[in-house]
């Protein structure tokens, strides 16, 4: 097992460095056409492309480092949401700067409310993505890899509960939630 994961880590690090490197060569033949094309908005993304260069390594790496931490088994993969949520955080930085580029180059102004509402997107996205990665982690945590779990629980049968056993208690709560909500309606 140990041999897969390291093989997975190889090429998770050779995948997101090549799609690097193949981000780094279309940028540097659209510099080239740029020289030559006359063209505000073409050179305005060219720019800004440019100007996010660094912004877009560090999206890379920190989301490389985040899958390389995922790969691992628990509790060695406990950073990977860290990594995440803060490579998530960059990318939201990333889209509201493409946003302003946007409304730059379309004059419509709807965009820049984005960049109004950044001090609570940035929280946001970052609590989200780790709460959601721990989440994730601690779910699978107690998976051996052979669809046995260390919490597995028995019908009052005997038999092993299944995925439909619990997407249908899911879908019972939620009933009760919602008739509950209706009841307080009905009674306010």
């Amino acid at each position: 097992m140990k041999e897969r994961n390291r093989r997975s880590i190889v090429g998770i690090t050779l995948s997101r460095i090549i799609g690097l490197i193949i981000f780094l060569i279309v940028l540097g033949i659209l510099n080239i056409v740029a020289e030559s094309l006359q063209a505000p908005i073409y050179q305005q993304i060219v720019l800004f492309l440019n100007a996010s260069l660094g912004l877009i390594v560090i999206i890379t790496v920190f989301f490389l480092i985040g899958e390389i931490f995922g790969a691992l088994r628990f509790p060695a993969n406990l950073p990977a949401p860290l990594f995440n949520a803060i490579g998530a955080v960059f990318l939201a930085v990333f889209l509201i700067r493409l946003f302003g580029l946007v409304a730059a180059i379309s004059g419509v102004g709807v965009f820049l409310l984005f960049e109004e509402f950044a001090f609570l997107i940035y929280p946001a996205v970052f609590l989200i993505v780790l709460i959601g990665g721990f989440i994730g982690i601690f779910t699978s945590a107690g998976d051996t890899g052979d669809g046995e779990g260390k919490n597995d629980e028995k019908k009052s049968d005997g038999t092993d509960r299944t995925w439909d056993d619990i997407g249908d208690d899911i879908r019972r709560i939620g009933e009760d939630i919602i008739r509950k909500i209706r009841e307080e309606f009905r009674k306010g």
